[in-house]
């Protein structure tokens, strides 16, 4: 473990739910991954089982407090081992761009899976209708702009040279903003899956905070790289 506290990335710039629960949650899976031998990829492919298994349990099973439960420990297990991929990696120095590549395609595929599972679930068991199943999708495009966003940025700026910026001290106030667009603060609502009226009003409201989050960030990245221009 003393190991992997130099294998964390830095504070700044992430939510208070990445950085006091899914990084030390994945911390725990990365030491255990590398104890016994898991490749980062490996610990990439559990991710990908148990967030798929999590959509798979909402679009089957009925809606109810006890579906809502176990999508949400299933959806909250697969991204902390998100996070643990990356740690593995750092840790034991067996990060590679195939590693990189697959943890992006998995993680896209999940920002798309998630929200279209919501609309299946959703429109199979009658919980939404008409122009109400509209919300999924917006909240899927908001989940993808952002994504694809971030993603294509970090690539950018990988590309030009950098000069060594003086370490930032995490922000509690930008960290409590970027809540709403936290993966694991979606993954928890399904708590209340078994209220579906109250869990799409609290899924509605994140995705309209996401994309507001969304917009102040396309702003702020498409800034930073017009002055590298």
């Amino acid at each position: 473990m003393g190991s992997l506290s130099s294998s964390q990335k830095s504070r700044a710039g992430v939510s208070l739910y990445s950085r006091y629960i899914n990084r030390p949650v994945g911390r725990v899976f990365a030491a255990a991954a590398a104890s016994i031998g898991i490749s980062p990829n490996g610990v990439t492919a559990v991710s990908a089982l148990c967030s798929a298994l999590g959509l798979i349990v909402l679009v089957i099973w009925p809606a109810g407090w006890a579906t809502g439960l176990v999508v949400a420990i299933l959806l909250v297990l697969g991204f902390a081992l998100d996070s643990a991929d990356g740690q593995v990696a750092r840790l034991t120095g067996h990060g590679s761009l195939a590693g990189e590549w697959l943890d992006h395609v998995v993680d896209s595929g999940k920002m798309v899976a998630v929200h279209a599972c919501v609309l299946v679930a959703a429109a199979t068991q009658g919980l939404l209708t008409g122009a109400w199943l509209l919300i999924p999708l917006g909240y899927m495009l908001v989940a993808v702009v952002l994504f694809s966003g971030m993603t294509i940025f970090e690539l950018l700026r990988r590309t030009q040279p950098r000069q060594a910026d003086p370490p930032r001290s995490p922000s509690t106030i930008r960290a409590i903003g970027l809540l709403p667009a936290d993966y694991g603060v979606l993954a928890l609502a399904f708590l209340l899956w078994g209220a579906s009226q109250t869990f799409f009003v609290v899924y509605a409201a994140l995705g309209g905070m996401t994309a507001f989050v969304t917009v102040a960030l396309l702003l702020k990245w498409f800034r930073v790289l017009k002055r590298a221009d």
